[in-house]
């Protein structure tokens, strides 16, 4: 008796020091301002100090491996990209297993794709491009922020569904990929709207779909859903708080109660909606859920890659 009282008043003192919240990346971006605007949260709701930690490289997998060999008390955790926990496992050699070594507590945020073409293309709408793509194989071609990334594989998710045969053209990093859309070096991108909305705005670039499956585009909402012209095109990315798998469910209850305090804050839901996130509370089961359709959804397309000897 006495062992299973100390356990649960352990869980009910949680926190019992200063909290980290790991960003396996470098500082800045959405996954950096998430994170820090839910420590903020976090601290005043818990009463502990919440440091952030940028643990960057590896494309991410050396502040998530940090986190799942953590003390699973708690007072270590991830924001992670969903690039980081269900893309980067089925394209590189990682250290980590999101299902085994990670605990969900809950989704954060989804943040709005869109497909956008060169101006130079002249397509207007989605049904253009893969007009084109069919009258011209292989000739049609698509950039993203690098070989294996999470935009890649939604392009060739694309191509795949259509029907289509487009070459891809990958860049070290967006803003280079998104300076080649610009000058007609490449015809379209798979991006998120957020870093589009400048070049849409100016006319530079073309938005041909919203390829998300949170809906119309609260900012472009002449816009159309991919879905309505290639039924079951999604390419959401998102943004996610874990714990490492030991973590009790205690604990995670109540760190999922503190962040969906947060996320259903219209102020902040106002402060991430204008930076091109959409704020997704829930509970840790329905991350869990999602994540496993999410992780099947990207393994049938990295499949495809790899026996096309299109993905190493």
């Amino acid at each position: 008796m006495a062992l299973f009282a100390s356990a649960a008043h352990a869980q009910e003192a949680f926190p019992t020091k200063p909290l980290s919240v790991v960003v396996p990346m470098a500082p800045g971006g959405s996954t950096d301002y998430l994170a820090r605007t839910v420590a903020q949260h976090l601290s005043e709701a818990l009463g502990k100090p919440v440091v952030v930690d940028n643990k960057a490289g590896a494309t991410g997998a050396i502040g998530t491996s940090f986190v799942a060999r953590a003390p699973a008390d708690g007072h270590t955790l991830l924001v992670a990209p969903s690039s980081v926990i269900v893309v980067n496992p089925l394209v590189s050699k990682v250290s980590y297993d999101t299902v085994r070594d990670l605990k969900p507590i809950g989704l954060l945020a989804k943040v709005e794709v869109i497909v956008v073409a060169a101006k130079e293309t002249g397509f207007k709408t989605l049904a253009d491009m893969i007009e084109y793509a069919k009258k011209h194989p292989g000739k049609l071609t698509y950039g993203s922020n690098g070989q294996g990334s999470a935009f890649h594989l939604a392009g060739e998710m694309l191509g795949l569904m259509a029907g289509v045969e487009m070459l891809h053209v990958p860049y070290k990093g967006a803003s280079l990929a998104e300076a080649a859309l610009l000058s007609n070096e490449i015809n379209i991108m798979v991006t998120n709207t957020v870093s589009a909305m400048p070049y849409i705005k100016s006319g530079k670039v073309v938005p041909l779909a919203i390829a998300s499956s949170s809906g119309k585009s609260r900012e472009l909402p002449e816009v159309p859903l991919a879905t309505e012209t290639l039924r079951g095109y999604t390419a959401d990315t998102w943004l996610a708080l874990y714990a490492p798998a030991a973590t009790s469910d205690a604990v995670i209850a109540k760190l999922n109660a503190a962040v969906n305090d947060y996320l259903r804050d219209p102020q902040q839901a106002a402060a991430l909606r204008s930076r091109g996130m959409e704020p997704a509370p829930g509970t840790a089961d329905d991350l869990q859920r999602y994540q496993a359709q999410e992780l099947a959804t990207w393994t049938k397309v990295a499949t495809a890659l790899k026996a096309a000897r299109r993905l190493e």
